[in-house]
């Protein structure tokens, strides 16, 4: 019985140690998902038409809304929802080749 118990616990402390940063890594994989399409919208300024921008960004504003996550990560959340306002008065913005065109 003792080998057996001695192998359990020699595998559990590495697997114990191991559990944290993975929890961490899903939780913060849930907000970082969406800086992906948050980077698709912002390269795509002066591009395409401001309003479908806009309706992109507010789309995402909604889904972020409902993210899920641990109150220790919200803050990340948060940071998430404030680059979402950051793209969008960036939309806002008249763009300089817009302008040049008009």
């Amino acid at each position: 019985m003792w080998p057996v118990l001695v192998t359990i616990v020699a595998v559990l402390i590495p697997l114990s140690r191991m559990l944290p940063p993975l929890y961490e890594f899903r939780v913060r994989s849930r907000i970082f998902r969406w800086y992906g399409q948050l980077r698709g919208v912002e390269a795509r300024i002066g591009v395409r038409p401001r309003e479908e921008l806009l309706r992109e960004l507010e789309i995402l504003e909604e889904r972020v809304g409902h993210i899920s996550v641990p109150l220790s990560y919200a803050d990340e959340v948060y940071a998430l929802r404030t680059h979402i306002q950051l793209v969008s008065n960036r939309v806002r913005e008249p763009h300089p080749l817009s302008e040049t065109a008009a």
